[in-house]
């Protein structure tokens, strides 16, 4: 699920004749030294300035002054505004000027591309952008771009945010919000004593000299730090559709009645079908988990974006005849269906992320880009939650997009936040077992079992789905340490009911071993070597976050060819931290050598105190994982 306001540019409009004490900010010579450090872009002005006229009438206006040092910054410009049926832009304007001040070119509203705002796999959607793109000749220069844009739809107010993201330095930054409705607006602050941040009187923010941030490995998400302050009107408008925003159990309910509660009607012909299908299910669960793959087998994923369609289902009935949906229409779908076999279940509001990002359980808002479907209770199993976009899931598999996080779940009685499913560390696990064949020429040959589970499954499910000559491929990036290897054979079998992917793979790599007068010098962990040391860093200035934990076991047995036996092998070690342990053996066995390794990396947020100690645990691993053993040929 997307937002049909896809891009709000927060600034404050102005006569687009500069006033004397704005033209500071044109010249390139009079930006602060400290705010040019690590920065592709200075914000020189970004003022906000939103007025509430009524639940239905919003108008905020803008005046963003940006210096682009260099070509990363131009994404940092942001001069576009986006627009719809119930969005109008009334103004729209920028004017760009040289390093020292001089205007170079004015743009008028008719100079700006005008474009659908279709993401790609969006079938249609009503939502337009108009957006400045302009190539320029010499860095660093400026740009002044104002607007103003009027808005029906008040269920998306924009959010403050004066440090933007990465590498941008913003000199000042104000917003301001004018309620002259007579409803409250609701607000929440996070983070602002961390930063250069005043404010004078209600809603009047002002952020001066925010030096720009550097990304840092395992950093938590942006918005765990960064200043931002959200708003929203406790009754709003969303497209025509009235709402009341008290607190989540408020929100919730009015997404229940008002877009959800008459989306459900299936064909007669569907509901025959799958009453059959399930008539001779043994559990509650075997029904659903029919049902689902029903869906999954009939049904494609495509976004649909008109009217209120970024929050609005299109009906169940639609979806059928049609045999696609968005994730809302197909997620409503799938209710539907289950809803006439007498499953329960409930339409989730979620953010889809590979990295974890939350709902925010404390501030009710137009929150998440997706849904997914809550099913609370079969037979013993509670909180089963089905992604309805994939046909490959499993059924109640949502590793690697929307487990682990808060999720809005709406019903009769309102809204209510959830936690989805979480994998934890245990359950992650990547067994790799292989016979090994070592000849006197150091070329190795190998029968590889690899078996995936739990949330790493999402890694390696996508190798189903390859020809054999690309799977070759993708096992030669996998393994790029093993010489000149070639894939001699492989094996797919994926285990759908237990969540576990297997692969037999029969490999060669010649000279994998190097020859040394009479000895080879070989690696015995052959399959699963880390070789990345995390970055290393001055000053670490955010603490530090695993979102998944994780689990290898490997075991190699080693056969010698005959004339060739063990010289040296190397010692057992066994490391043990608060993030994990690593063990490895590698002991002779009946005149070859069996390798033993094991990893485990633990979930959590470290501070930023630990950081070097993470980085010694990781950089020992890469060490033991490169070690060498010592043969002799005869």
């Amino acid at each position: 699920m997307k937002k049909l306001l896809v891009l709000f540019v927060f600034c404050l409009s102005i006569s687009h004749t500069l006033k004397a004490q704005d033209k500071e900010y044109l010249s390139f010579q009079n930006i602060p030294a400290k705010l040019l450090e690590n920065a592709n872009a200075v914000i020189r002005k970004n003022n906000v300035s939103i007025v509430i006229k009524d639940f239905d009438d919003v108008e905020v206006t803008t005046d963003r002054v940006v210096t682009v040092l260099n070509k990363k910054g131009l994404s940092d410009i942001n001069a576009a505004e986006s627009y719809d049926e119930d969005t109008k832009v009334d103004e729209i304007e920028a004017t760009i000027y040289d390093a020292v001040g001089n205007k170079v070119v004015r743009i008028k509203e008719k100079d700006f591309k005008d474009v659908s705002a279709v993401s790609n796999g969006t079938l249609y959607s009503d939502n337009r952008v108009k957006y400045l793109d302009y190539t320029p000749r010499d860095y660093p220069f400026t740009i002044h771009f104002t607007s103003t844009v009027e808005y029906s739809t008040t269920a998306f107010l924009p959010s403050w945010v004066p440090l933007e993201y990465f590498y941008v330095s913003t000199q000042s930054s104000n917003y301001q919000v004018i309620n002259n409705s007579g409803i409250e607006v609701k607000f929440k602050e996070s983070h602002l004593d961390d930063y250069t941040i005043t404010k004078d009187g209600n809603l009047n923010y002002t952020a001066t000299n925010l030096t720009a941030l550097v990304p840092q490995a395992y950093s938590p998400g942006f918005d765990t730090y960064g200043p931002i302050v959200k708003i929203a009107m406790k009754e709003f408008n969303m497209k025509g559709v009235a709402g009341v925003n008290n607190d989540w159990k408020d929100f919730g309910k009015w997404m229940n009645d008002e877009l959800l509660s008459d989306v459900g009607e299936l064909p007669k012909e569907v509901i025959d079908e799958v009453k059959t299908l399930t008539k001779d299910a043994k559990s509650q669960r075997e029904k659903a988990k029919i049902v689902y793959e029903f869906m999954q087998e009939r049904s494609r994923y495509i976004s649909v974006q008109v009217g209120i369609g970024g929050w609005k289902p299109i009906d169940a009935m639609s979806v059928h005849n049609v045999a696609y949906g968005d994730c809302k229409g197909l997620s409503n779908y799938t209710k539907a269906l289950l809803n006439e076999v007498g499953i329960e279940s409930h339409h989730a509001i979620i953010y889809g992320d590979s990295n974890i990002r939350s709902v925010d359980k404390s501030f009710s808002s137009t929150q998440g880009n997706h849904m997914i479907l809550y099913v609370p209770q079969l037979d013993d199993e509670k909180n089963i939650w089905l992604e309805c976009t994939s046909k490959t899931n499993p059924f109640g598999y949502i590793a690697g997009w929307t487990d682990d996080r808060d999720a809005l779940v709406v019903s009769d009685a309102g809204g209510e936040i959830l936690h989805t499913t979480s994998y934890p560390t245990e359950s992650n696990v990547q067994g790799t077992y292989a016979e090994v064949f070592i000849n006197s020429n150091g070329t190795i040959t190998a029968s590889i079992q690899m078996i995936t589970e739990g949330y790493r499954y999402s890694f390696r499910e996508f190798i189903k789905d390859k020809t054999k000559e690309k799977r070759k491929i993708a096992y030669q990036e996998l393994w790029g340490e093993l010489n000149g290897l070639v894939v001699e054979n492989s094996e797919i079998i994926n285990d759908k009911e237990k969540v576990k992917f297997i692969e037999n793979v029969e490999i060669t790599s010649p000279r994998y071993a190097r020859k040394t007068g009479g000895l080879l010098l070989f690696k015995p962990v052959f399959f699963n070597r880390n070789t990345n040391i995390p970055a290393k860093y001055e000053e670490r200035k955010f603490d530090f976050k695993i979102d998944h934990g994780y689990i290898d076991r490997d075991e190699y047995h080693i056969a010698l060819e005959k004339g060739v036996s063990i010289e040296a092998l190397p010692e057992k070690v066994s490391l043990e931290t608060k993030f994990g342990k690593y063990s490895l053996e590698v002991v002779e066995n009946k005149g070859g050598v069996n390798v033993v390794r094991f990893l485990q990396i633990n979930k959590g947020v470290f501070s930023k105190n630990d950081y070097d100690s993470y980085r010694e645990f990781r950089s020992q691993i890469v060490k033991h994982d490169k070690i060498k053993a010592v043969l002799k040929r005869q």
